[in-house]
């Protein structure tokens, strides 16, 4: 049996066999014998050509969204849209949908199709978006290799919030009795386990999906998503500033090389460029803003905010986008937060009142990645802890690690569903993940 895929790019080898076996879905039926199916290996279709006998036998049971299994030879036709079809010699309809089928032929608005998780891969939108998810997935996996990082698992289930939070899901049985001796609460974070085997390994990452309760309806949140965090020793912020811009270009030429069919489709559905903005983005450093300095141009305009950008406080996606437009609408990173609105493990610089730490904003999406050095003092990270309400008996083997010859580390995490958001131009982080999981929406 091949793919649609085969097909299409193996024509002139495929063209010498005399038959040929595929299936997929009718998307058209035209005259009672042009068949268009699909079958999810690529975004066209394959036309299909069987005399009015062969399919009138089968007409019930062949309307769009039937699976059909399907034998032929390939016939060439290089002056159509479409360089080959199939002459049908044999054809079997394996499945037909019930009449209150929800697609149809015609373009499904996406808020229409939204409602029908489970059935999104039969429309091209979603089958580009998680066709591509996959490759950017596997992207991650090949360049994180060829560094030298090992992929490592570390909990779903925790005792921890990582970073003090409190947007935590609290877990429980059937049973009265609790399980655990403590609260067990779902990951946030996978950062800290990743600190403590990056200690023995020296390099590593985790990808997998972390849980924040945040009641947020925004088209940018989700309460479940997945985060790819690395983490490595004998690194400061410059080393992983660097990584992290290698490593996004990395997906992104991997994207125009890979995924070239996808990236036409969402140019023509969304109506603007895609291509061009994403090649730009591979040839060109990021630009770097120290928070105080982005303060700075952010009070220069202050009149245009709603929140009044203050040193100290956490900047707003109004401020973030301003900052952008100043820039070019180009990715940008901010460095050099304040130490009260960091996470307790992040590196103190010298002047006590910021750290080494970075956001790498993105236009559209907002944060993509967010990191910083570590700290390494066991007093400071301590004193850094209460600050932040942390109860440290719960994380006494995070501070065993400064105890048992820490070597000093940084890392980051980046939301593959807000890269998917910016590669795609979609505009709602719900279709980037197959079963969207946010407030007051538990479907599945």
């Amino acid at each position: 049996m091949l793919t649609i895929k085969q097909i299409l790019t193996q024509t002139k080898t495929l063209k010498t066999q005399k038959t040929i076996k595929v299936s997929g879905w009718v998307q058209s039926v035209r005259q009672n014998k042009f068949i268009q199916i699909k079958d999810g290996s690529s975004l066209n279709t394959l036309q299909l050509v069987g005399s009015p006998s062969l399919t009138t036998q089968l007409k019930k049971m062949i309307k769009f969204g039937s699976y059909l299994q399907v034998q032929g030879q390939l016939v060439l036709t290089p002056h159509q849209a479409q360089n080959c079809e199939l002459k049908l010699q044999k054809i079997m309809a394996l499945s037909t949908p019930d009449p209150d089928y929800p697609f149809q032929k015609k373009k499904i608005p996406l808020e229409v199709v939204r409602n029908y998780p489970h059935l999104r891969t039969k429309t091209n939108y979603f089958l580009a978006l998680f066709r591509l998810r996959h490759s950017i997935s596997k992207t991650i996996h090949d360049f994180l290799d060829q560094e030298g990082f090992y992929y490592v698992s570390t909990p779903t289930i925790t005792s921890n919030d990582a970073e003090g939070a409190g947007e935590t899901f609290n877990l429980t049985t059937n049973d009265r009795k609790l399980f655990f001796p403590s609260q067990p609460k779902l990951t946030v974070s996978g950062q800290l386990q990743a600190e403590a085997l990056a200690q023995g390994l020296g390099k590593v990452y985790t990808f997998a999906p972390c849980f924040r309760a945040e009641k947020s309806h925004t088209t940018r949140h989700l309460a479940e998503f997945w985060m790819i965090e690395v983490e490595l020793t004998s690194a400061d912020l410059e080393t992983i500033l660097k990584l992290a811009q290698r490593l996004v270009q990395f997906i992104l030429n991997s994207v125009l090389t890979k995924c070239s069919e996808e990236l036409k489709y969402f140019e023509k559905y969304h109506q603007k460029e895609i291509i061009d903005k994403l090649t730009d983005l591979t040839k060109k450093n990021f630009i770097r803003l120290d928070y105080t300095q982005a303060i700075e141009i952010l009070k220069k305009a202050s009149h245009q905010f709603s929140l009044t950008p203050v040193w100290g406080k956490d900047l707003k996606s109004e401020h973030e986008k301003y900052l952008g437009q100043v820039l070019g609408d180009q990715p940008f990173f901010i460095v050099n937060y304040p130490r009260h609105l960091k996470a307790f493990y992040m590196k103190d610089r010298a002047d006590k009142k910021t750290t080494d730490s970075f956001d790498l904003i993105f236009p559209v999406v907002g944060e993509l990645v967010g990191g910083s050095a570590r700290e390494s003092n066991l007093k400071t990270l301590q004193t850094k802890a209460k600050e932040h309400s942390i109860d440290t008996n719960k994380l006494a083997w995070y501070l065993d690690l400064r105890r048992f010859g820490y070597v000093p580390s940084a890392g980051f995490g980046l939301g593959l569903e807000r890269l998917i958001m910016f590669i795609s131009g979609t505009e709602n982080i719900q279709d980037t993940i197959a079963f969207p999981v946010f407030h007051q929406h538990l479907k599945f």
